[in-house]
């Protein structure tokens, strides 16, 4: 039951991502927290540096997922299933990188060195737990989910609460479901992995 939920809440902030954060009656304006990433760059603001917003942090929550997914590879027994998975990590995480030809030079470019090498932190990171994850103590394992959860229900929707008032000085628009679906998963996230941890715990003083 909890692997399910698991997958529930990665499916939720994934969705999210994708989602609209922006919604707007005319298609052309509604913007994802992948376009916001790069979107925010043009806002007046943004320019001049009077928006203290970190863009990159729009993109935690597919990177979050694919880290999840890592952790849902490592415990995956048969092997066809484990290496599905962790193709499905691998195709999310490379979700923010800039396109070609751009991305030839992103390593060392100021505006997207850091997500570049982020992106390579997280596949690092979500291969690691993909092959070594059945290693980890469950203890490990239910942290790890909270953290992931915490981030990825706080980080994003803050940078994305820091730019709302600018946004709203170009057009108005509604809050879509991109966010609460972000939300959603990673409070299901945290709560899975905080149940996780006291089942844990109460087995081991037993």
């Amino acid at each position: 039951m909890a692997r399910r939920l698991l997958w529930l809440a990665l499916l939720l902030i994934g969705a999210g991502y994708f989602g609209p954060w922006v919604w707007h009656k005319a298609a052309g304006l509604n913007l994802s927290a992948d376009d916001l990433g790069e979107w925010l760059k043009f806002l007046p603001a943004w320019k001049e540096g009077q928006l203290p917003i970190l863009r990159e942090l729009f993109y935690l929550p597919i990177w979050l997922t694919s880290l999840g997914l890592g952790l849902l590879a490592g415990r995956s027994t048969p092997w066809p299933w484990k290496l599905a998975v962790l193709a499905l990590s691998v195709l999310l995480v490379f979700t923010p990188l800039p396109k070609y030809p751009e991305l030839l030079g992103a390593y060392r470019e100021p505006e997207f060195r850091l997500t570049f090498w982020s992106t390579v932190v997280a596949l690092l990171l979500s291969s690691a737990f993909a092959f070594l994850g059945s290693r980890l103590p469950d203890r490990v394992e239910a942290i790890l989910w909270m953290v992931i959860g915490v981030a990825a229900a706080l980080f994003a929707p803050w940078m994305f609460g820091r730019a709302m008032p600018d946004i709203d000085r170009l057009y108005h628009y509604s809050i879509g479901w991109g966010l609460v679906a972000e939300v959603i998963g990673g409070v299901l996230l945290a709560v899975i992995g905080g149940a996780l941890l006291l089942k844990r715990n109460r087995v081991s003083t037993s």
